[in-house]
C-alpha cells in the first residue's frame, strides 16, 4: 500500500467539469462541506450530483452554479433550516435538472452501479408519475420469469464519491462512527472515492478492528485531513449541533447573491 494522503486543495483539484459526484452524508449530517466549499470556489461547471438525501455540501455546489443535474429523493436541511436554497433557486431558474426518485429507487440505481449491471428492478413504483416524468431514468420492463410488469431504474455510476468520516488512515481506509447512511454504497458504485477526515489515525487501529472499516483503501484515490469538515452541519461524536448562525448566513448569501463573499470568508476561516 502507498500513502494517499494529500492536502484538501489537491484532492479538490482532481474533480473535472461535467463529472458525476456522489456526495456522502445526509442533509446536515456528516456531509463533505469543506471539500465542496473549495470545489465551489473553483467555478466548476456541469457537475452532476447523486445522493439519497443531499444537503448542505451539495447545495453549496448548486448555489455556485456548478451543477446542472441532481439525482435525489429529498434535498433539504431539515427542521427550522428548511429546504436547500441553492438547489431550489437553481431549479426555479431552469439551471438544474432535478431527477427525483423515492429513496429506494436512488439506492437501487447505485446498487446497480456497484454490481456492474445496467439497471435494477424496484418495487412500488408502477403507479408513480415519476415513470412518465423521467423516462431517461425510469422504465417499465417485463419479468422474464412470470411476465409481470416491474419498474426499473438506470444504473448510477458516479465518477467520484466524496465522503467525510471521523477517522481515516493515510492509505484511505475510512471509519464512520454512528450512522453510515449510504456512504459505503456510494464508494462501491463510484469509479473512485475521495475521503476527507476529522483526523488521520495509524493504520494499526484499522488492523486491530477491521470490522469497523466503512470504506476500504482499495476504493479510495485520495484522503485529506479536514477537521470540522462537515460544519456548519453535524459530525457525530465530534460536533453534534448545527451552526445556526452559519446556516442563516449561507441562506442569506444565496438569496442576496453574495455567495462568493460567504465562501471566501469561510475558506479564510478554515485556513
Amino acid at each position: 500500500m502507498h500513502s494517499k494522503l494529500m492536502p484538501l486543495s489537491s484532492a479538490v483539484s482532481l474533480i473535472k467539469d461535467s463529472q458525476t459526484l456522489a456526495v456522502g452524508g445526509s442533509s446536515l449530517h456528516r456531509t463533505p462541506a469543506a471539500f465542496c466549499h473549495k470545489l465551489a470556489a473553483m467555478n466548476k461547471t456541469a457537475l452532476k450530483i447523486v445522493s439519497v438525501f443531499p444537503g448542505y455540501a451539495a447545495d453549496v455546489l448548486c448555489a455556485a452554479d456548478c451543477v446542472d443535474t441532481v439525482y435525489f429523493s429529498f434535498f433539504g436541511f431539515e427542521n427550522e433550516f428548511g429546504l436547500a436554497p441553492g438547489f431550489r433557486k437553481g431549479c426555479q431558474e431552469g439551471k438544474i435538472k432535478a431527477i427525483e426518485g423515492s429513496c429506494i429507487s436512488i439506492i437501487a440505481a447505485l446498487r446497480a452501479g456497484a454490481s456492474g449491471v445496467p439497471f435494477m428492478p424496484v418495487g412500488g413504483l408502477l403507479k408513480s408519475e415519476l415513470l412518465d416524468m423521467r423516462p431517461d431514468f425510469f422504465q417499465v420492463m417485463t419479468s422474464p420469469f412470470n411476465g409481470e410488469k416491474v419498474a426499473a431504474v438506470k444504473a448510477l455510476v458516479p465518477d467520484w464519491a466524496i465522503i467525510h468520516v471521523q477517522e481515516a488512515d493515510e492509505f484511505g481506509n475510512a471509519r464512520i462512527i454512528g450512522s453510515g447512511f449510504q456512504d459505503g454504497l456510494l464508494a462501491r458504485a463510484a469509479r473512485k472515492t475521495i475521503i476527507t477526515a476529522e483526523r488521520i489515525v495509524d493504520n494499526e487501529s484499522f488492523r486491530r478492528n477491521p470490522e469497523l472499516t466503512a470504506v476500504p483503501y482499495f476504493l479510495v484515490e485520495a484522503v485529506s485531513l479536514s477537521p470540522q469538515g462537515a460544519k456548519p452541519g453535524i459530525c457525530f461524536n465530534e460536533y453534534e449541533i448545527a451552526d445556526a448562525g452559519m446556516l442563516k448566513a449561507y441562506t442569506k448569501a444565496v438569496k442576496e447573491g453574495t455567495l462568493n463573499q460567504y465562501l471566501t470568508g469561510d475558506l479564510e476561516g478554515r485556513g
